[in-house]
C-alpha cells in the first residue's frame, strides 16, 4: 500500500499529540519511550487507518481516553495522604477532575463526529414507506 506524505505526515502528529497526551498523564516518559510510543503508533496509524480521518479520529479517541484517566489518576494519588488530604491536594483533584472530564468529553465527541465522517452514506430506502415531516424538510434542504 503506498502513502502519500500528506498521510504520513499527519499520521506522525496525530501519533506526536496521542503521545504528549500521555506525557501530560504519567508527568514524565524518558526518550526512549516517546520515540518507541510516535513510531509505534505511526505505524499502527498507517497499517490499520484507510485515511487521514481515520488517524485522526483514532488520535482524539485515544486524547479522550488520557483526559478521562487523568481524575483517575489523581484520585489514586490522593490517597496516599491518608484520610484528610491537604487542600493543596484537594484542589488539584477538583481541577483534574472538571477539565479532565470536560476535555475527555470534548474529545470522545470529536471521535464520534470524525467517526460519524468516515462512514458510507446510507441511501434512505424508497420502498413506499411515507417519510415524516423532519425527513421531508431534510431532502427538501438537500435539493437547494
Amino acid at each position: 500500500m503506498s502513502y502519500t506524505p500528506f498521510f504520513l505526515v499527519n499520521a506522525v502528529l496525530g501519533a506526536i499529540a496521542v503521545t504528549v497526551g500521555l506525557w501530560f498523564l504519567q508527568g514524565d516518559l524518558s526518550s526512549a519511550v516517546t520515540i518507541i510510543l510516535i513510531v509505534g503508533l505511526t505505524i499502527l496509524y498507517a497499517k490499520v487507518c484507510p485515511s487521514t480521518a481515520h488517524v485522526w479520529m483514532w488520535s482524539t479517541l485515544l486524547l479522550g481516553l488520557e483526559s478521562l484517566a487523568w481524575p483517575f489518576q489523581m484520585l489514586g494519588e490522593l490517597q496516599q495522604f491518608g484520610p484528610e488530604p491537604p487542600i493543596e491536594e484537594m484542589s488539584k483533584v477538583f481541577t483534574a477532575v472538571l477539565f479532565g472530564l470536560f476535555s475527555g468529553i470534548f474529545w470522545l465527541t470529536f471521535a464520534y463526529g470524525v467517526y460519524r465522517r468516515t462512514q458510507p452514506k446510507v441511501e434512505s430506502s424508497s420502498s413506499g414507506e411515507p417519510l415524516t415531516s423532519n425527513q421531508a424538510k431534510a431532502q427538501r434542504k438537500k435539493r437547494r
